[in-house]
């Protein structure tokens, strides 16, 4: 819940940079209410772009623990991986090393 309450504080100055972010949820039982609500609970101010990982996206990036993050460069290119929470400091300097 922290990192993407952080997510979605730093998104909106890096999405006129060209940023394109996504979640996924690795859930199979996930629902687009339970979604909703985990963004209520986490204090999401705005909706982050949210998908139920139906064909293993989590896998090819090798993301197979919760709170990983994956940056890709503008080649599609893993940057950055890590599998903890995040804090924005460190988010927004490995975007800035990206954009």
């Amino acid at each position: 819940m922290e990192e993407a309450r952080t997510w979605s504080e730093i998104l909106p100055a890096y999405e006129a940079r060209g940023l394109n972010m996504l979640m996924v949820s690795i859930d199979p039982y996930e629902t687009e209410e339970s979604i909703e609500a985990f963004n209520s609970q986490a204090g999401v101010a705005e909706p982050l772009p949210t998908v139920i990982d139906g064909d293993d996206i989590a896998r090819r990036f090798g993301a197979n623990a919760l709170e990983t993050t994956v940056i890709l460069d503008r080649n599609g290119e893993v940057a950055f991986r890590d599998a903890t929470i995040t804090d924005a400091d460190t988010l927004r300097a490995e975007l800035e090393s990206v954009l």
